[in-house]
């Protein structure tokens, strides 16, 4: 019989296949479960300049629980769908 895996308290980031050009997207997106509830991750790399080299990082920000709806749904003017909508084909 196969053992479960316990997620608690890890999470896991992946390339954002959305990222726009010239936008603020982040470049990592994916979910850190804390104390078992799931939270959105996201992740931009960044350059910067110290002792006259050039450095890498990687900034970090913890966004909203994870419910049962899609991470772009929570994108700001997304308007969950309805019955009178109509289909675009």
């Amino acid at each position: 019989m196969a053992q479960e895996y316990d997620n608690t308290n890890k999470g896991a980031l992946f390339g954002n296949t959305r990222k726009r050009e010239g936008k603020k997207d982040p470049d990592l997106q994916g979910k850190l479960d804390i104390d078992g509830v799931e939270h959105w991750m996201s992740a931009w790399f960044f350059t910067y300049e110290k002792d006259g080299e050039k450095k890498r990082g990687i900034s970090l920000a913890l966004g909203d629980t994870c419910k049962d709806q899609d991470h772009d749904s929570k994108a700001p003017g997304r308007k969950e769908p309805n019955e009178d909508d109509e289909i675009p084909f």
